[in-house]
Parts: C-alpha cells; sequence; structure tokens
C-alpha cells in the first residue's frame, strides 16, 4: 500500500457550538463531518456549494448528519447543512451550518 500522505480530519458540531472556524487541508485529503441534532430538530444532508470538493458520502439518521467529504485539487470550498424544526412548520427559525474550507496544494 502506497502512503499519499492524505489525512483525515474530523469535525463534529454539538447543538449550542458556535460556528465552525475556516479549515485548512490539503488536496486528496478528507474530512469528516458529524452535526448532532435531535430527532425533532434535524440536519439535511451536508452538501457542497462551492469549490472543489467532493461528497464521498452523506446521510442523516434520528436528526444527525455524517458525511465524507474530499478536497479534490486545490482552492476554496464551502460545505452546508441546515437544521429545522420538525414538529410545526411555523416552529423555531431554520439554523445554518456552513464550514468554508482552504485547500492547500
Amino acid at each position: 500500500m502506497v502512503d499519499d500522505g492524505a489525512r483525515r480530519v474530523e469535525v463534529i458540531c454539538r447543538p449550542g457550538d458556535p460556528q465552525s472556524s475556516p479549515l485548512r487541508v490539503r488536496a486528496g485529503d478528507e474530512v469528516v463531518i458529524t452535526l448532532h441534532g435531535s430527532p425533532g430538530y434535524g440536519w439535511t444532508p451536508v452538501e457542497v456549494v462551492a469549490g472543489p470538493l467532493t461528497v464521498v458520502e452523506t446521510r442523516t439518521t434520528e436528526g444527525a448528519a455524517h458525511a465524507e467529504v474530499r478536497a479534490a485539487g486545490p482552492g476554496e470550498g464551502e460545505l452546508r447543512s441546515t437544521s429545522s424544526f420538525r414538529g410545526d412548520r411555523f416552529g423555531p427559525q431554520t439554523r445554518l451550518w456552513r464550514l468554508l474550507v482552504h485547500i492547500d496544494p
């Protein structure tokens, strides 16, 4: 097996945590994201909004979102997910989670 130097970087967000700081990775690195929620206030799947990022896997379970994203090349990218109250469409406001990713060559 050849070691290409790629790393796995974990990002975990729990209810009440402040917005994530920008992340710096290298091309080829994998970012593993876990957004904790609750069954009544769940996250949408993590998506790439911009930049050289590729979603390898994404899933939601019991209000939480899990994703594996690969930095495909150098540049800047952004990941997002939203969390809404499921019990009442007029309930608490939707929350936005976003992560800016700076990718070095």
